[in-house]
């Protein structure tokens, strides 16, 4: 247990890291930029939260899980708006960021109870969503070496390894014991920190382009 949890307090600890720098270097940044940026401090206090709780209150964080899904899912399709290029696209982004809001309103409005549990619809329309956003934006920008490529890269792993995790309902399966106890959710903070190294080249890349362009 003790090394699972400490892995994934290298990728909070990453995101911290992440944010720090992003919130550090905001002045004169675009709004693209700032959605990273709030995207990040948010996730950062929301995860700092569900492991906090997960210690003190085992088994007792699942609900934590809306936060960070709904407000990924908020932050990412305002993110993706701006950068994808295809008119049209930008307004089917803007139309699934309001019909998913409104369908989970009104499902935990129903099943209220669902709010203390994993809520499998919301973790795959909206993972599955912002993947394909990712996906059309490289598609976009297939021949140009271009900003936030390095974030969509890391996004998209990253989401893909949850998702199977949730979807497949194999949340509870355990790898071995002893020496150390593995379960299936290293994999989702090795992809997590694997996010975070790329979220931290994408922020070197922005640093030194800024640089370039004031040279």
């Amino acid at each position: 247990m003790f090394f699972s949890f400490a892995i994934s307090l290298i990728g909070l600890f990453l995101l911290f890291i992440n944010s720090f720098l992003f919130f550090k270097s905001r002045k004169d940044k675009d709004v693209v930029y700032k959605y990273i940026m709030f995207y990040l401090i948010i996730q950062f206090v929301v995860e700092f939260c569900c492991n906090l709780i997960g210690i003190l209150y085992p088994n007792e964080n699942f609900f934590l899980s809306h936060y960070y899904f709904v407000i990924q899912f908020i932050m990412l399709s305002l993110f993706f708006n701006k950068v994808i290029i295809n008119k049209y696209l930008k307004k089917i982004v803007y139309f699934n960021l309001v019909s998913v809001l409104l369908f989970l309103s009104v499902q935990y409005y129903q099943i209220p109870s669902l709010y203390w549990e994993f809520n499998y619809f919301e973790i795959g329309v909206t993972s599955i969503l912002l993947i394909l956003y990712a996906v059309i934006y490289f598609y976009e920008n297939i021949k140009a070496t271009y900003k936030y490529h390095y974030f969509c890269i890391g996004l998209t792993f990253y989401l893909t390894s949850s998702s199977l995790i949730f979807l497949t309902g194999n949340t509870q399966l355990v790898f071995m014991t002893e020496p150390v106890y593995l379960d299936i959710w290293i994999f989702n903070s090795l992809f997590f920190i694997l996010f975070q190294i790329l979220i931290y080249k994408e922020w070197v890349f922005l640093v030194k382009k800024e640089k370039h362009i004031a040279i």
